[in-house]
């Protein structure tokens, strides 16, 4: 059962209040609170980005540039109010959206379930534009965070009801958001209800192909790309860029008519999924993309400097290190010659009989493997009081063994770590977000700013 948003508490203003006044002053030819930029790369502790660095540089040569070298301002703890130092998604981004801590799968509400008012939510009642992209599914933890309250992150269908229900403004007039683009379509069309029609006569554009997405005018707009979550980059194609980029352009157009400040969260989703799945090359490509989602902010800040953009994670996943077994190396070009995440291999493989595994996965790997490691593969058979799906856990690990193997890659865990993660921010306000902080420090920054 979703908590009501009528029942929404203030976030209790942060000491910075008469900091971000004066430095509001400071900003030249500011007269306006500024758009808002955020994104959260899901997962995306510092070492995701030097795998990403390394991976597109060249040993021997000058490290590439990346978009988020010039930007890096600060860290973040992550920790949860929880009996953990470690955070899930839901937490996180309900500090991150809120400003204030909570217990892990909690969806905008504090440790007693009571809701506590968003980034997204105070933007609305102030008159702003708002939106989200995301490359999971958009009833996952962090969208659902920035405009839905519910006591549970896995109530996916009461957190799809709330975005097509939730209005706001005096007449109910307004939704909850402008732009909301991502995956999910299974959740807002399903057996015990279908939302689209309804949403469609309301006046809401609703759009389930990239193309159509591009010649979308009219807000508010509801982008459902996929039954769940899009595909992984290294599957298909980079998505959060265009999405991205879909997005600045329709709210910058309703901007254009109504004078009023957007705030847009941007979630590099799938990077968790890949450092879950301790699958490297996924993760390389799933950054890339975020990276480019990224630039098109940069660029949009570089023509509408009233900008602020923010960059940080939610948490690190997987405990991912560039360098194992006691050998001083990380062999990139080996991970970025691997074509597939290991969720397509995997399938690959169990759709097959084992005498066909070493020419499918071959061309797929493009690993130099010896002997001895394909045979070690191959050796994984499934058993007579197997599943089906214990079978695939097991081919699972043999790849993260073997692909771990060689190209140096570590990995601590499947689940999520409590190490720090970095801040980067540019534009109005970003010296606010500068040294060590906490999680909830950054909402409280962008709460203040919304007036």
């Amino acid at each position: 059962m979703a908590v009501a948003i009528t029942a929404c508490s203030q976030t209790p203003a942060p000491s910075t209040n008469a900091t971000l006044a004066t430095a509001e002053s400071k900003v030249a030819g500011v007269n306006s609170a500024p758009n808002i930029i955020f994104l959260i790369g899901d997962g995306t502790g510092f070492e995701f980005i030097s795998a990403y660095r390394y991976a597109h540089s060249e040993i021997g040569q000058p490290l590439i540039e990346t978009p988020f070298d010039d930007m890096l301002v600060g860290a973040a703890t992550t920790y949860p109010d929880d009996d953990t130092w470690v955070t899930d998604s839901a937490a996180s981004a309900t500090a991150l959206a809120t400003g204030v801590k909570s217990y892990n799968g909690a969806i905008g509400v504090d440790s007693a379930q009571h809701p506590q008012q968003t980034l997204m939510e105070k933007a609305r009642q102030h008159g702003w534009l708002t939106g989200a992209v995301s490359t999971s599914q958009v009833t996952h933890a962090t969208p659902a965070s920035f405009f839905t309250h519910h006591p549970s992150r896995s109530m996916y269908n009461a957190i799809a009801d709330s975005f097509a229900s939730t209005k706001f403004g005096a007449q109910d007039e307004l939704w909850s958001f402008d732009v909301l683009l991502g995956g999910g379509m299974s959740y807002f069309k399903r057996d015990d209800k279908d939302w689209l029609p309804e949403l469609r006569n309301q006046g809401m554009t609703i759009v389930d192909d990239y193309q159509a997405l591009e010649a979308t005018e009219q807000l508010p707009v509801l982008g459902l790309f996929a039954p769940v979550a899009l595909p992984y980059a290294v599957d298909d194609q980079p998505r959060l860029a265009q999405l991205t980029r879909n997005a600045l352009r329709l709210l910058t157009a309703k901007q254009d008519e109504s004078g009023q400040p957007f705030a847009l969260m941007i979630e590099g989703s799938k990077i968790d999924w890949c450092g879950h799945a301790n699958d490297i090359a996924c993760a390389v490509h799933e950054v890339g993309d975020f990276a480019a989602a990224l630039q098109v902010a940069k660029d949009y800040q570089a023509q509408h400097p009233n900008t602020l953009i923010v960059v940080t994670a939610d948490h690190s996943t997987g405990g991912l290190t560039l360098g194992q077994g006691g050998e001083y190396a990380w062999y990139s070009e080996r991970v970025m010659a691997i074509e597939n995440s290991l969720e397509v291999l995997v399938g690959g493989l169990l759709e097959r009989s084992r005498d066909e595994w070493r020419d499918y996965l071959a061309p797929r790997l493009n690993l130099a493997l010896s002997e001895q490691q394909w045979q070690q593969l191959l050796a994984t058979e499934m058993s007579g009081s197997e599943d089906r799906k214990d079978h695939e856990k097991r081919i699972h690990q043999a790849l993260v063994a073997l692909i771990s193997e060689v190209t140096r890659t570590g990995w601590t865990t499947s689940g999520h770590t409590a190490v720090d993660v970095p801040i980067m921010a540019s534009g109005p306000y970003a010296e606010q977000l500068r040294g060590y902080k906490d999680n909830t420090d950054i909402a409280k920054v962008l709460l203040q700013i919304v007036r």
